[in-house]
């Protein structure tokens, strides 16, 4: 069971996937109702364009830390053997 923990963290980005596609069709797209005037427009559409990059985002850090714990377990506590 080696490759356990990398199936693991490939289910998880794919759930990640999943989640936030969810998210983001039933929270960002449905956001207000488009505006006649160009600067509440404007500002929706920057509010929408940030809430993308933030589930992005936290669909790497999320891949990050996992990574960071597969390598971290994998590496352990190992103390250095001199080579003389």
């Amino acid at each position: 069971m080696r490759l356990a923990p990398l199936v693991g963290i490939e289910a998880v980005a794919f759930l990640l996937i999943v989640g936030e596609a969810y998210l983001f069709f039933t929270a960002v797209v449905p956001i207000g109702s488009i505006a006649h005037d160009p600067l509440d427009y404007t500002g929706l559409a920057f509010l929408k364009i940030a809430l993308t990059i933030g589930l992005v985002v936290l669909w790497f850090l999320v891949m990050l830390a996992l990574t960071r714990l597969y390598v971290r377990s994998k590496l352990g506590n190992r103390t250095p053997r001199p080579s003389s």
